[in-house]
């Protein structure tokens, strides 16, 4: 029996076991004894329909299917009344099966390949079969068996706004990064840009814009457009021109960078790199980390201003090294193009090209080796990536450079990196990096930065990573990064945090120092505790010295629901005894990310933060909102025509439209993607097939899934005979042709899973007997719930 909301439904597979408990072991090997059938209240005409072997009931099954042990998915497949399996042209498709010569809906595929096997499953719901290799079809350039092709266009955003007033004075900013484009027959073509305002003056950047497609036979990307210039050893840059590279390097391309930092106050923070602004947005006060700042390359140093709501201005630098460098990709990269001028920067953009390559020589050596040339500027390098032992990883380069063009130099740069995890709780790494005075990139030597620019030039850069783990005592995780100049000044910046949980109680600690330059007393430490008031409150407490000035504070959260979450604090200033507090709100409403906060200080001083985060995707079938940004690689999903519908993705939840439609922003390329759909979302008067797809793609595909959903109406009638007599129970319901539905269960209970287009139903009691069933039902069907009742009557014939 199944049970649904305390409602006994048998189950076809199931008979044969109930038959073989109720019959003795004789019985079974002689045929079976109607008298004792009769005795036990069993039809025998089901006794014969189940006796065989297990075998799905006539007509359609949602089936998983095996094909000489692959999976070939989930598809609807047919039965005849012996339990035969219908070779009709959807199933031979999905199990990519050769077709018989033949007009039949259901192929002579067995008789062509006799030595098949089929082998149902209905306890399972599934289907295997084992044929011969000549009766599979023969594969043509099946490459992965990803999906490709699809076309819709694309726009992310990502807006943040900040208002300040103290007293009389007032200021502005708001900040806008967003990328707009389009996926066409595997194509990406993006353009990525980045607007401020403050003070009534307005600001862009444009990064980028550019045309890429993978071709998988030849595993290699083609960009062409405002790129960004790729080699495995050499740093690179912006250009204007074409480049081809191993499709494995996209993920070292792309790699985004981890910024943590503390704010003295609400703050606006803008992330530069060679001098252009790559990423703005504004932060609360306290610790914070931006996990998504796309970098121009891998191998130039960021910088990060941070301008605090209360006055003052702070920056500081964040070294590659501390970014991550990595192994490079193995493979090769050619490009070649002009220079492009991202910033604010004077000069001419040459021409220049550029290759790489990166090879394994050995389980744990590699090599890579790369060269550039532009009208006035040549650089060469070579590295070695060593894995000495088990968890650890040494990498060295060195890079030669000769300028002809505004300065005369030449120079080489050296870097060295060590990580190593020596036990479950330890690990650490450090990199070092030192570079003559004559040494120089390609955008250093091609145009003229401003002189905050050029102070950011080093000598030589230090750092060192600590992190260590306990199961009780929590993680704690110290970095400590040096830079020094050709004129001989140094400046360093350490963080430090710290964090873990006693029962429910989370306790945590951060602390920021810069050290060197005129930032040598810009300090900053922060204490947090939060403890539960109940499942989904909690509160905090908080202690944070900053700037010279200690402050506490005393907060609030709650999250309301998975789309709703509120926060209230109050925080006093110990050195001018004021109080601050502040009230914020976090949503999710299915189609986008919305933040906003407000908080009044008794200074008369107030401030107002928003932003909205996600992505819109235009397609065939309208518009479709979705809550995440969306990337290179993305699938559309529809859900019938129903709205609401919860879909879990790998990014997080996802919500139908009106239209029954919602986006996957994120899928993996050449690998493998669950998407499910969340069936109490559903309507009850709904039926779904199967909830769960598995998404396999190709790099820049739009792929498509459509789930299928059917309405329902299920009926659990109290039937009676013509007088008003119950029916015994384990009689057996079928159709007028002897399709078998169901049985009558204990007082004289019918239950029918779907009774829309049900065709006449007939009730076979034990002795024999039959009678024609009969009920009437409401004119329109309750979705609220999981089945309706009604009385029947079983009419003699």
């Amino acid at each position: 029996m199944n049970y649904r909301d305390g409602v006994a439904v048998p189950a076809a597979p199931a008979m044969a076991l109930l038959l073989w408990g109720l019959l003795p072991s004789q019985t079974w090997a002689s045929g079976f004894d109607a008298q004792t059938l009769h005795q036990r209240g069993i039809d025998p005409q089901l006794a014969s329909l189940l006796l065989d072997a297990p075998r799905f009931a006539a007509g359609q099954h949602a089936v998983s299917l095996r094909v000489n042990g692959q999976g070939r998915g989930r598809l609807e497949v047919s039965f005849d009344q012996q339990g035969n399996l219908c070779f009709d042209r959807a199933l031979l498709d999905a199990a990519n099966l050769r077709i018989p010569d033949d007009t039949e809906h259901c192929h002579a595929f067995l008789a062509q390949f006799p030595q098949t096997l089929v082998e149902p499953d209905p306890a399972t719901l599934s289907v295997a079969l084992v044929v011969p290799t000549e009766a599979l079809r023969p594969v043509l350039q099946d490459i992965s068996g990803y999906e490709t092709g699809g076309f819709a266009g694309l726009l992310n955003y990502d807006l943040t706004g900040f208002y300040n007033r103290y007293g009389d004075d007032a200021s502005r900013f708001g900040s806008a990064n967003t990328e707009v484009g389009f996926n066409a027959g595997d194509w990406i073509v993006r353009s990525r840009q980045v607007q401020t305002w403050q003070e009534g003056q307005s600001r862009s950047t444009h990064l980028e814009a550019y045309a890429q497609r993978t071709f998988a036979s030849h595993q290699a990307v083609l960009q062409a457009g405002q790129i960004s210039l790729y080699n495995p050893v050499l740093s690179g840059a912006q250009i204007t021109g074409v480049q081809v590279l191993t499709e494995h390097a996209l993920q070292e391309q792309g790699q985004s960078a981890v910024i943590e930092g503390i704010a003295n106050s609400p703050a606006q923070v803008e992330v530069r790199q060679n001098g252009v602004l790559i990423h703005s947005t504004v932060v609360p006060a306290g610790p914070f980390s931006l996990n998504d700042v796309r970098r121009l390359n891998t191998r130039s140093d960021v910088e990060v201003t941070v301008k605090e709501s209360v006055g003052g201005e702070r920056r500081f630098n964040v070294p590659a090294a501390m970014l991550g460098l990595g192994l490079p990709a193995p493979g090769y990269s050619v490009a070649a193009g002009r220079v492009r001028n991202v910033g604010d920067a004077q000069g001419d953009d040459p021409w220049v090209v550029s290759a790489g390559w990166t090879a394994a020589v050995h389980p744990q050596l590699t090599l890579g080796s790369g060269v550039l040339a532009a009208s006035e500027y040549r650089s060469a390098g070579l590295s070695l990536g060593w894995l000495p032992w088990l968890d650890s990883q040494v990498q060295l380069s060195t890079q030669l450079s000769n300028a002809d063009g505004r300065e005369k130099v030449s120079g080489v740069q050296t870097d060295l990196s060590w990580a190593q995890r020596l036990n479950d709780q330890w690990s650490f790494s450090t990199s070092n990096s030192w570079r003559s005075a004559g040494y120089r990139e390609l955008e250093e030597s091609t145009y003229a930065r401003n002189q905050h620019s050029q102070r950011s030039r080093y000598r030589d850069q230090q750092s060192v990573n600590l992190g260590w783990s306990h199961p009780w005592l929590g993680a704690f995780s110290a970095g400590l990064s040096r830079s020094a100049n050709f004129a001989g000044d140094s400046s360093s910046r350490a963080l430090m945090s710290w964090g873990s949980n006693i029962g429910a109680v989370s306790l945590s600690a951060s602390a920021e120092w810069q050290m060197g330059g005129a930032q040598q007393q810009d300090n900053a430490v922060y204490l947090n505790i939060s403890a539960p008031l109940g499942e989904q409150r909690r509160v905090r407490g908080w202690v944070r010295h900053s700037a010279g000035e200690n402050r506490s504070g005393l907060g609030l959260t709650e999250q309301i629901d998975e789309q709703l979450s509120y926060r209230v604090s109050a925080e006093r200033d110990s050195r001018d005894r004021q109080v601050e507090t502040s009230v914020g709100l976090s949503a999710l409403p299915r189609y986008s990310q919305l933040d906003l906060s407000y908080s009044r200080s008794d200074a008369q001083r107030s401030s107002y933060q928003g932003g909205a985060r996600g992505g819109v995707v235009m397609h065939d079938g309208g518009v479709t909102f979705s809550p995440y940004p969306v990337r290179d690689t993305f699938a559309l999903v529809t859900v019938g025509q129903m709205g609401g519908i919860r879909i879990s993705t790998p990014s997080g939840p996802v919500w139908t439209d009106w239209q029954g439609q919602a986006v996957v922003p994120q899928v993996s390329a050449y690998g493998r993607s669950p998407v499910e759909v969340q069936t109490r979302s559903l309507p009850r008067n709904a039926d779904i097939s199967n909830g769960l797809a598995m998404i396999q793609a190709g790099r820049g595909a739009v792929d498509r899934v459509d789930f299928g959903v059917s309405l329902t109406r299920r009926v659990l009638l109290t039937v009676s005979t013509d007088h008003g007599a119950p029916l015994p129970s384990g009689a057996s319901v079928s159709t007028a042709e002897g399709e078998f539905v169901t049985l009558v269960q204990e007082g004289s209970q019918v239950f029918l899973p779907n009774v829309l287009d049900q065709p006449p139903l007939w009730i076979t009691s034990p002795g024999g007997q039959r009678c024609l069933l009969r009920y009437t039902l409401a004119q329109k069907a309750d979705p609220s719930v999981y089945f309706e009742t009604a009385p029947a009557r079983c009419h003699a014939p």
